[in-house]
């Protein structure tokens, strides 16, 4: 009798630190960073909001001089992956193709809707692609998550007269290059890893530097 009570205590107090740690977690507050990499096939941005080791909604852009661009929605439900929706183009065959590629999950990681769209034409995923494209998506959520504990900071703006306007500003700033960023020049759009601190920006590295573009935000593919 003492062995089976003493089996249920412990039983209870496991299950009540369990409970404890999801309310403590519940209870903060998300946190939203803004982080870039400057990968083999071009800049990634990346629009993250998490917990402590649970994602909650993640957002991409991606430029790839050779394989076209892409920009994806990611979201999360009690930490594990609900809905992915990819969008933007794809090289096949020499050419570059629009596509559209959506996937919801159930809450044991099965797909329960999927559809992916080719230029024109409707083409079913296998169950090999669609858990490829699950463990893709949680693993970016990991890099992303590491590259913010980098502090892989970004930096957006429009060169205007030789001065670099921040897109979160109105007025000029002060430009500190790294030897890697000795390009920094021209007119138009650009954005830069580095820092902003008051009225200096700290450039490390220039990520994409383009005559005509909009400051960069972030994507909203998927339905509330």
């Amino acid at each position: 009798m003492t062995r089976i009570t003493l089996s249920l205590v412990v039983a209870f107090l496991l299950t009540g630190c369990a409970a404890s740690d999801m309310a403590e977690n519940a209870v903060i507050a998300p946190k939203t960073v803004t982080v870039a990499q400057a990968a083999t096939d071009g800049p990634h941005f990346y629009w993250y909001t998490f917990r402590p080791n649970q994602p909650i909604t993640l957002s991409e852009r991606v430029f790839t001089p050779n394989q076209g661009q892409y920009q994806a929605n990611y979201r999360w439900r009690s930490g594990k992956l609900f809905e992915l929706y990819q969008q933007g183009q794809q090289r096949i065959d020499g050419s570059l193709i629009p596509f559209q590629l959506q996937l919801r999950f159930d809450s044991d990681g099965l797909a329960v809707f999927q559809r992916y769209q080719q230029g024109q034409t409707i083409l079913p995923l296998t169950d090999a692609e669609i858990t490829k494209l699950r463990r893709q998506a949680v693993g970016l959520a990991t890099r992303v998550e590491q590259l913010s504990h980098r502090q892989q900071t970004w930096v957006q703006g429009h060169w205007q007269q030789q001065q670099f306007i921040p897109c979160q500003q109105h007025q000029a700033v002060e430009v500190v290059a790294q030897a890697t960023a000795e390009k920094l020049s021209g007119q138009g759009y650009m954005a830069v890893s580095g820092q902003l601190q008051g009225q200096q920006l700290n450039v490390a590295n220039i990520l994409l530097q383009r005559k005509q573009q909009q400051c960069l935000v972030a994507p909203n593919l998927l339905e509330n």
